[in-house]
């Protein structure tokens, strides 16, 4: 019966969700991810304020608006409120009487009058002040001392009376001298005060809070009068310009004071400060967006643009579109009158294009092949994905015994040796794009007919007869070629011709042809590599772990890490099926160092724990063709931290190493790293005594062919006797593997064999359930509860 499968609602959104969050375009979203913290932090220290306050300057040159016209500005080039004239005093009580005549509607004198020599002159200033009423407010105001202090200016009760009074506090600036914002009020001496622009733009509480201040209108706009002009009858016209509107009474910048910087002026009148902050109300245009809503605005756009973005040109597209949108942005929120800061949003872009360079110049690093200058077979896959190419084939030249070439070599010669062979193999096309890749090489062929494209290839094996020259040396040269049809998606072909050509032998096998139209391809037809890559991802390839138990003193001796894949559509799949299909997608390194990763991790594990066991991991002889397994298996080490003393590499089916010295060079550099290697499925085809004789191994693994029938098969009983006896004289460890019937392990003892695994003792269990183990100590029937 087959199991009744169930699913949840969220499982296809976590799978489509896994999708996307995969290669890269989880690449694209940690860039963006990256580049928004960093600019968060960048605004969290104010680190572009001055840029912002630039770009705010520059748009209050281009917001073209103008001021209410509500507003007049009554001004001086004299000070008028010197101690010792009192003459300028009655000038002021003029002007008031004027603007009461002419009906003005509030009055804002921001200059403020101590008590002069003349008491006759404050009298009449005071009496002007009295016959406005509430039409008239004092303003107080707090100015910088020369020594960086703060001093309060108020007009004195005398002069004043019981007029109302707000404050213009003229050190409220920031590090530039510029003020950007005002507050509604103040509180001074414990007196809280409305702030003169907020009393100018029509607030009449005191409320808390400040409001961004708009320079958007030009200065000239505003309407200016000397207090002269209030007494001039023959400006009648221009003085009418003050009935029913507010005016503000104060000193030009001609006055010695602080100056005060406006956008267009570095020296502008104090009160010219507080009117532009009142026209601001009047208007409206007092919106401040802050740096981190404009930066989280723009990192969604660029996300949503890189989620829909899935083609090359639609990114490019969105993020012209998104780039293009800033000046827009810009433009806008001077027309509109609201400021925000756009310095982030410049950094996150600019940080996020950085990345993508850098990663872009990194990837064309990582395409080229630093002896030969040559792009790699990667950037092969990738031309044939890009070009959509869907026809031809794919040829892939392996170099015999290239490792052994190489050691003959100087450094600056191995180079020039791969391009004498690709000049060979350009010998009828001098422009063929030839990829290279370690003792590969890579290139499409056009044809269809792979009778044609495999008569080209036996002609270049006749041109590889002869020696190429190299350093001043005479090089022998041996080629072999395996040549995949592109049916579909082209990256499994190439792929699979690469695991093609590793098959090849110069003696009997020199060009292999890929299988096409199998059952197994077509299983594995829809981007193989990209599934394996999730399934280890997502946690369904995974490793479980069979314990190998000493016979001496029936304790664990360690265990081997088995890989597992269980596929939420398809159920498990026979680790021999996907192995075997990552071998043709050119996918073992990953897994491989999936699985050691996993499995040290599992070690370091246990051994914190106190249990100081071996862990065995299998590695396919396919990989022992270059130095680079032995740069998988030192890498993991030193991230896990895992005593390679500990570890143990089992090599599966040692009849397809194809260079024996090669694979020993290999395997004498692993040594090298203090781990253990392992002789797996010894007895069977796949391993032979060439291989044991020539290879360094320190561990034999009986086949479970024998193993699990030397009770009834004498020949069997045999083979495992013999096997260990070897062991024995060879001084190495003899493992018997597949052990299921319990009543044999008298008779392995008695054979000799030093450890023994199996169901007899246990299945393969989770990482959990060997942690759970009480004692390691174990008797056969015990070990069957596992």
């Amino acid at each position: 019966m087959g199991d009744t499968r169930t699913s949840t609602p969220t499982g296809p959104f976590l799978a489509r969700a896994r999708t996307l969050l995969s290669g890269r375009l989880f690449e694209r979203v940690r860039h963006v991810l990256w580049a928004g913290l960093l600019s968060l932090g960048m605004y969290a220290i104010l680190l572009f304020q001055p840029g912002d306050q630039l770009l705010w300057l520059i748009q209050s040159r281009i917001a073209g608006s103008s001021p209410s016209g509500e507003v007049v500005f009554v001004t001086s080039d004299e000070a008028l409120n010197a101690p010792d004239q009192p003459e300028t005093r009655y000038e002021v009580a003029r002007a008031l009487d004027e603007l009461d005549r002419l009906g003005v509607g509030k009055v804002f004198l921001d200059v403020t009058f101590a008590p002069s020599e003349d008491s006759a002159a404050d009298q009449r200033l005071a009496k002007a002040i009295a016959d406005l009423g509430p039409r008239i407010i004092l303003v107080d105001r707090v100015a910088p001392t020369s020594t960086k202090g703060k001093t309060l200016r108020s007009t004195s009760p005398w002069i004043a009376g019981d007029v109302d009074r707000v404050l213009a506090d003229q050190t409220d600036r920031n590090v530039f001298g510029f003020a950007w914002e005002s507050r509604y009020s103040y509180v001074v001496e414990g007196r809280a005060y409305r702030s003169l622009g907020a009393a100018i733009g029509g607030v009449n509480d005191i409320r808390p809070g400040q409001f961004s201040i708009d320079y958007g209108f030009d200065a000239t706009e505003i309407p200016v009068l000397l207090i002269d002009e209030l007494t001039d009858e023959a400006l009648e016209t221009e003085r009418m310009i003050v009935t029913g509107k507010t005016v503000v009474v104060g000193h030009s910048n001609h006055v010695g004071g602080t100056p005060q910087p406006i956008p267009g002026s570095m020296n502008a009148p104090p009160s010219l400060v507080d009117i532009y902050a009142g026209e601001s109300l009047r208007s409206g245009r007092t919106t401040y967006i802050v740096g981190s809503t404009v930066l989280s605005v723009f990192a969604a756009l660029l996300l949503f643009a890189l989620l829909l973005g899935t083609t090359r040109k639609r990114r490019w597209m969105a993020y012209t579109g998104i780039v293009a949108l800033l000046p827009l942005v810009f433009v806008a929120s001077a027309r509109f009158g609201f400021r925000l800061d756009l310095t982030y949003v410049l950094s996150f872009l600019v940080l996020y294009g950085a990345m993508r360079s850098r990663m872009r110049w990194k990837r064309r690093v990582e395409m080229v092949n630093i002896e030969t200058g040559l792009p790699k077979l990667r950037a092969l896959e990738g031309r044939l994905v890009r070009d959509n190419i869907r026809s031809g084939h794919v040829v892939i030249a392996k170099i015999q015994n290239y490792e052994r070439v190489l050691k003959t070599l100087r450094s600056d010669e191995k180079g020039s040796y791969v391009l004498k062979l690709v000049d060979r193999l350009r010998a009828a096309d001098p422009n063929l794009a030839i990829y290279s890749d370690g003792h590969h090489l890579g290139w499409h062929v056009p044809s269809d007919e792979t009778d044609a494209v495999t008569d080209h290839l036996e002609g270049l094996r006749a041109i590889f007869a002869a020696p190429v020259q190299v350093g001043g040396y005479s090089v022998d040269v041996g080629i072999t070629f395996g040549v995949a049809a592109i049916e579909g998606d082209p990256a499994p072909r190439l792929a699979a011709a690469v695991a093609a050509a590793e098959e090849t032998s110069e003696a009997h096998n020199p060009i292999s042809i890929a299988e096409t139209g199998s059952q197994t391809d077509l299983l594995w037809d829809i981007s193989l590599r990209a599934r394996i890559d999730e399934a280890m991802e997502a946690g369904e390839i995974y490793c479980v772990y069979q314990p190998k138990f000493e016979l001496a003193t029936n304790t664990i001796a360690g265990v081997e890490a088995l890989v597992r894949w269980h596929d939420p559509a398809r159920g498990f799949i026979s680790p021999m099926h996907f192995i075997q299909q990552c071998e043709k997608a050119g996918r073992m390194e990953h897994l491989t160092r999936y699985v050691l990763q996993s499995a040290c991790s599992a070690g370091q594990l246990l051994h914190f724990r106190g249990r100081m066991i071996t862990m065995s991991v299998n590695i396919s002889a396919t990989l022992l063709g270059d130095m680079r397994i032995a740069g998988i298996v030192r890498n993991v080490l030193q991230a896990t931290r895992f005593d390679p003393e500990y570890l143990t590499l089992e090599i599966t089916e040692t009849a397809r190493i194809t260079d024996h010295t090669v694979a020993a060079s290999i395997l004498e550099e692993l040594k090298g790293l203090g781990v253990k290697i392992s002789m797996d499925d010894f007895g069977v085809g796949a391993a032979s005594f060439e291989a044991f004789y020539e290879l360094p191994f320190d561990e034999l693994k009986i086949d479970r062919l024998f193993v699990a029938n030397m009770a009834k098969d004498p020949k069997a009983k045999a083979i495992v006797a013999s096997i260990a006896a070897m062991g024995r004289d060879a001084r190495i460890t003899v493992v018997a593997e597949g052990l299921e019937n319990p009543q044999d392990i008298g008779l392995l003892k008695k054979i000799g064999c030093q450890q023994v695994q199996g169901f007899a003792f246990s299945r393969p269990v989770s990482l959990s359930n060997l942690l759970e183990f009480k004692e390691f100590v174990q008797t056969p029937s015990a070990a069957n509860m596992v």
